[in-house]
């Protein structure tokens, strides 16, 4: 009896620790994002992008640590002021995506993200890398469509890839505003939970009204 209540014991304890240790990655990845999207410059990105490598190192098994990493280098390697550091910032987001890849590849947001690591691939080089990297992110668009195709991320950076294609090219801002738009009515329901990606919504709103703007043009 007194064997079996001991083991209860231990049993409880390391489950009470695991729980708490959660919680303090979820507040750390909270705080992060929360400074990640205030932030006004580069320098301020990077200081957020580098908090979220430092939680993923920290904790190599929790998938959202490592989304959030490889994510932040995404979205520095579009804005970064130096161009030749943006295929090496890619390896390293690429090197955090494989380890989601390899914990849930059933997940919509990790073929969302995929398809966005694909497109920050092309825009390093858009006349030689368009046919390859074009190709990779729409099946990437296409697998999470398929997961859940309520995801409003997958339909703003479809958006992206037509606003930035030119009209000769099937592209454009007329051809972008539509999916941005369902994009944005996506949004209303996205949920806000630091346990799933809610990124996308602002910068959405933002694409719109520059749709627009070029459109009355």
């Amino acid at each position: 009896m007194k064997k079996t209540l001991f083991i209860l014991t231990i049993g409880l304890a390391l489950l009470v620790t695991s729980q708490a240790k959660s919680q303090s990655i979820d507040a750390q990845l909270a705080q992060t994002d929360s400074t990640f999207d205030s932030a006004k410059t580069f320098p301020q990105l990077l200081f957020a992008s580098n908090q979220f490598k430092l939680i993923a190192k920290q904790n190599p098994g929790y998938w959202l640590a490592n989304y959030y990493a490889a994510w932040s280098i995404a979205v520095l390697s579009f804005r970064t002021p130096q161009q030749d550091n943006r295929d090496p910032m890619l390896d390293e987001a690429d090197a955090f995506y494989q380890k989601i890849q390899l914990m849930d590849s059933t997940n919509d947001e990790v073929a969302t993200l995929g398809g966005m690591l694909a497109q920050a691939r092309l825009s390093v080089a858009p006349l030689t890398r368009h046919s390859k990297y074009g190709a990779i992110a729409s099946a990437y668009f296409a697998t999470a469509k398929k997961l859940n195709p309520n995801n409003p991320r997958i339909y703003y950076l479809e958006g992206n890839s037509l606003f930035y294609t030119p009209a000769l090219f099937g592209g454009g801002p007329e051809k972008a505003l539509p999916l941005y738009e369902k994009a944005e009515s996506l949004f209303l329901n996205d949920s806000k939970d630091i346990h799933k990606p809610h990124w996308g919504k602002l910068v959405n709103e933002q694409m719109m009204q520059q749709c627009k703007h070029k459109i009355k043009k």
